[in-house]
């Protein structure tokens, strides 16, 4: 789109020009098409830490295309040309580019590290070149693990391993991944106090990145809520999963073939349906966990501040959540921000607003020092992120006192 103007402005408005307004209308010109037309190849993250827009991804993928052409052994290259391709798909299912990498990929690096962990990503993301054989990249990959490993090596292998329910090589990743210091603090904040709102024993069901792998995190780097049982919603499709987590839990998880099942959302309703008949008021779910997936048991769930415990008698789950505001939640996070953080990060900071919201009238009728101390915490944690000022006036709007 920017070249076709271009093209324009070159063939129609410079031809008119009088002659002593050509010369630095041209240089001009120059100058604005080497900005667009050399981009500068920078590193792609993942939308979890920075979120980039669909024309950013495309101008990357083309200068990172660029750099592999240029230097067809470079596995930084090629892994930002994966990763561009990669992320283009949130904004276009129907592109086919992340193909297009693993082919020229598969030429020119064949047997790399870089190789096996894009063509495994692939495969996993549904956009593979028609290989089913995961698991022989996957490994391949995990043999040649580089010694400076990054995030995305950290999050595909960890999150593999415990997909595979192979505990002990995960935990040594999760406790190595935790050590480096990547992860971001305040996602592993946030997610700490949902485990620490929960009772002992207790089960808890999320999806999402953010919600699940920062979870492990803490128990095999910080080992704290280790008595906490994490089940990843979306890895129930995985038969070595399930086998995991029916020997964990004591349960008989059905497989896919073994019931009559209308669509796979009622089989993973029923593979649910089974822990909770067993565990009754020791499951939660997360409340970033997506409300279809909550909606079977919408009646039995009482939010307790970050969490949502299913529970078949009515409670007071109001003074549960006041309890873990005031004694298990560490909050004081929220206050100073000191370094940008990830997206997530940044996004689950603001969501303690939507919901802690509802503890403030309470504490303006009763406590008025809790109510300062809570409200204080609670903008902070909105105005801290760099999120659209029209978004942080919604979600402060929910703070907002009646008298």
């Amino acid at each position: 789109m920017l070249l076709s103007k271009t093209v324009i402005l070159k063939n129609g408005i410079i031809k008119t020009m009088k002659a002593n307004r050509i010369i630095s209308s041209l240089a001009g010109l120059a100058l604005t098409l080497g900005v667009w037309a050399q981009t500068k190849a920078v590193k792609v993250e993942s939308p979890i830490v920075t979120e980039k827009d669909f024309v950013w991804y495309v101008e990357q993928k083309n200068a990172w295309q660029e750099a592999t052409r240029k230097s067809p052994d470079d596995e930084w290259a090629w892994l930002n040309y994966y990763h561009a391709a990669r992320y283009m798909l949130w904004f276009q299912p129907e592109d086919t580019s992340v193909r297009q990498v693993i082919r020229e990929m598969s030429q020119a690096i064949p047997d790399s590290y870089t190789y096996n962990y894009c063509a495994y990503s692939a495969i996993v993301g549904g956009h593979g070149t028609g290989g089913t054989d995961g698991d022989r990249y996957a490994e391949a990959a995990l043999a040649k693990l580089p010694d400076e490993m990054e995030f995305f090596d950290y999050d595909r292998w960890v999150c593999y391993l415990a997909m595979k329910g192979d505990v002990a090589r995960m935990a040594q990743l999760a406790k190595r991944y935790f050590d480096s210091g990547i992860y971001s603090e305040a996602v592993l904040r946030y997610n700490y106090n949902e485990l620490a709102g929960m009772d002992s024993g207790g089960i808890i069901f999320a999806s999402g990145d953010a919600a699940i792998i920062p979870k492990w995190l803490i128990q095999e780097g910080m080992k704290k809520h280790c008595d906490k049982t994490v089940v990843c919603v979306s890895f129930l499709a995985v038969k070595e999963y399930r086998e995991w987590l029916s020997k964990k839990l004591g349960v008989a998880l059905p497989s896919w073939e073994e019931g009559d099942y209308g669509s796979y959302n009622e089989y993973e309703q029923a593979l649910l349906q089974v822990i909770i008949d067993k565990y009754g008021s020791k499951v939660y779910f997360s409340s970033t966990t997506p409300s279809e997936t909550m909606k079977p048991w919408e009646e039995h769930l009482y939010n307790e501040g970050l969490t949502l415990k299913y529970s078949k008698k009515s409670y007071d789950n109001m003074a549960v959540k006041r309890r873990n505001v005031e004694e298990r939640y560490m909050l004081e996070y929220l206050l100073v921000s000191f370094r940008p953080d990830w997206t997530a990060g940044q996004r689950l900071s603001a969501n303690y607003a939507v919901v802690l919201a509802d503890l403030l009238p309470y504490y303006a009728r009763h406590d008025e020092k809790r109510y300062d101390w809570l409200i204080n915490r609670l903008i902070s944690g909105v105005t801290n992120t760099s999120l659209s000022e029209e978004r942080k006036q919604e979600i402060l709007q929910l703070l907002t006192r009646d008298e």
